[in-house]
């Protein structure tokens, strides 16, 4: 019968759409408790022609009860209850609202006047009850879907003297006019219903200027979200191109040796200490490495993803299935004046095996480091071998370390060079 869009309601915005084939027609008692005073309205019938919408909200008002009525296929009116979900079905405490059949109303009042006098009284003359179907509640849903379809005969509304109807009084009138006498004429009266039309004129225009500069301001968050949107889309075509591997001549002065006799040379994943940043980003791809291009474009370019001492991580996947990561941390050089420019100063490369090597294969391995890497003192326990070795910009450590063994078995180890 019935369902709702999520989002919340301005004080006085929400709308009701007819998504049958029906008309509905419904009456509201609206109420007010505001900045300057409370206030209240009722008014009826308003009509939702099919595939339409309006907003059920009386200005000014933000707390609405609405009592709905369509015609059967008798073409004779019947008040009908509709529940959108989420909406808040009335209780007991609200049986009954007076509603006029004879001619459209718009009345307004004090919140004790209206309520004392149309809901769960004895209704004035030209008023009849009806039973109301819901609540709109400040801050409910923007827009609620009623589903109105003409049925089978079903028992009609009657008024009070059990007359039936076929052709329900429709309210054409401005939003902000009134129609019908006072509830009262008489002098506090008509200042209630001065203060009121006052404090729904002061509510329109809020409401109007409100949603004005929301408007711009949402148009001002769309430019400022497209624009940056237009610059990561930007950034992550750089980074793309970044990574596509590089002519073999380019990649050539990248390539591992099969054995590193001096210091200075050695080089991880092509990757060495104080190598500049693009020539070790150029030494990655190269190798095979690889990373998310929109992990360069969130840190603002390669260039800052490069600069930043956080850790960079490349990765690989070699033809066993074993996965390589090797990691790069850049900063200026130790003792650098301010400004200097990044560099690489450690360098890991991780191993994760496609399966467990044992103790045989882990000592394999380590042979295999100690015979590729001869450039300084070896030191070699069980899970790790260390070696020290000066250049002329320092010492420096280059380790071969198992990180899960196990009874001589590994499934994973690392290099790293610092």
């Amino acid at each position: 019968m019935g369902s709702s869009q999520a989002g919340l309601a301005d004080i006085d915005s929400s709308s009701l759409c007819n998504k049958g084939s029906a008309s509905l027609y419904f009456a509201t008692v609206g109420e007010f408790d505001g900045l300057f005073q409370s206030a209240a309205m009722v008014q009826g019938l308003v009509e939702v022609a099919p595939n339409s919408c309006t907003n059920l909200v009386p200005d000014g008002m933000n707390k609405v009860i609405l009592t709905f009525f369509m015609k059967d296929s008798r073409g004779v009116l019947i008040n009908k209850s509709f529940v959108p979900d989420n909406a808040t079905k009335v209780d007991d405490t609200i049986r009954r609202v007076c509603v006029n059949m004879q001619q459209p109303y718009r009345l307004f009042g004090s919140t004790a006047k209206i309520f004392s006098t149309y809901v769960n009284a004895t209704c004035p003359s030209g008023f009849s009850p009806a039973v109301p179907a819901w609540i709109h509640q400040p801050g409910g849903l923007t827009t609620y879907n009623i589903e109105a379809h003409t049925s089978g005969p079903e028992t009609p509304w009657r008024d009070v003297s059990g007359r039936e109807f076929t052709d329900p009084p429709v309210l054409r009138v401005g939003s902000l006019q009134s129609v019908g006498s006072m509830i009262e004429v008489n002098p506090s009266s008509l200042r209630d219903h001065q203060a009121a039309l006052a404090l729904l004129q002061a509510a329109k225009e809020f409401k109007e200027r409100h949603d004005r500069e929301t408007q711009e301001r949402q148009a001002r968050v769309w430019a400022e979200q497209q624009r940056r949107r237009a610059i990561y889309d930007a950034e992550v075509d750089k980074a793309e191109e970044s990574l596509l591997r590089p002519s073999d001549d380019v990649c050539a002065q990248y390539s591992e040796k099969s054995k590193y006799k001096k210091g200075n040379s050695v080089a991880l994943s092509g990757v060495k200490l104080t190598m500049d940043l693009n020539s070790a980003h150029e030494a990655l791809v190269c190798n095979g490495f690889t990373i998310n291009p929109e992990a360069l474009a969130k840190a603002g370019g390669i260039e800052k993803f490069w600069t930043n001492p956080r850790e960079k991580t490349f990765q690989k996947t070699l033809a066993d299935g074993t996965m390589v990561f090797t990691d790069v941390e850049t900063r200026p050089p130790r003792g650098a004046p301010a400004g200097a420019d990044f560099v690489v100063i450690t360098v890991r490369i991780r191993y994760r095996l496609a399966e467990h090597v044992d103790a045989s294969g882990w000592k394999n391995i380590k042979s295999a480091f100690t015979d590729k890497y001869r450039v300084g003192k070896h030191g070699e326990n069980d899970v790790a071998i260390h070696v020290r070795f000066k250049d002329k910009l320092g010492q420096h450590f280059l380790r071969l370390d198992a990180r899960d063994y196990r009874n001589g078995s590994v499934s994973q180890y690392s290099i790293s060079l610092l």
